[in-house]
């Protein structure tokens, strides 16, 4: 019986020998192969013969070679501008936001209150990628973004009835300065932003930037 698994890992050390090493790179090309499968298989059985097809429609492991070096590439300049850029952004909203934490508010309590929710939210900027791994993959398309637009919209549906029913009862004074738990209306958006951008992401596209976990297609040693 066509054992699926111990072909498809048998495959995998065969790119492995042609010159393809990264990770990243593999996953894409099984996903990419078990695609082709699916298109193949009508009956839900998947042969030997069908097998050998899809890898012919895939194509050779030295053109695949070629077609996937690009991944490997090193940063472009421009690449590293748009980083640069970003790095200088987020070193700004830092700033920003310390300098509005220590002149907005004039107790310790409120300052700690509204930094750490600076910092959650930079935490989920930079961390969301880990969470994406945690995150169901959706096939259908039409599915995947009406789930990642509803994530997305949740968020400032939250963070707006946060705002307009929950922060009026904390403001004091006559000038109603925003309270201390006012920064945490933006966590709701970045935290459930995040999340609807993982959801809108296919399989395809999560093994592409890396955000996808593993798969272990190792072959059985046959003592």
């Amino acid at each position: 019986m066509f054992d699926l698994s111990r072909a498809i890992a048998l495959w995998r050390l065969e790119c492995l020998r042609a010159g393809i090493t990264s990770p990243e790179v593999l996953d894409e090309l099984e996903s990419h192969l078990r695609e082709e499968l699916e298109q193949q298989s009508t009956s839900g059985t998947i042969s030997q013969k069908s097998f050998d097809v899809a890898v012919q429609n895939l194509g050779k492991t030295g053109a695949l070679r070629n077609e996937f070096r690009k991944i490997n590439r090193r940063p472009t300049a421009v690449e590293r501008l748009m980083i640069g850029i970003c790095v200088i952004l987020v070193a700004f909203i830092i700033l920003l936001s310390g300098v509005t934490v220590l002149l907005c508010y004039a107790r310790w309590p409120e300052r700690l209150v509204a930094a750490t929710a600076v910092a959650s939210i930079l935490i989920v900027a930079f961390g969301w990628k880990r969470v994406v791994l945690f995150l169901p993959v959706i096939s259908h398309s039409g599915a995947r973004w009406a789930a990642g637009l509803a994530c997305i919209a949740s968020g400032f549906i939250l963070s707006s009835s946060f705002c307009n029913y929950i922060l009026p009862h904390f403001e004091s004074g006559p000038d109603h300065q925003l309270p201390a738990i006012g920064p945490w209306a933006v966590l709701m958006i970045a935290v459930f932003s995040c999340a609807g951008i993982g959801l809108l992401m296919s399989e395809r596209e999560r093994r592409m930037w890396g955000l996808a976990k593993p798969s272990n297609m190792e072959p059985k040693n046959e003592g």
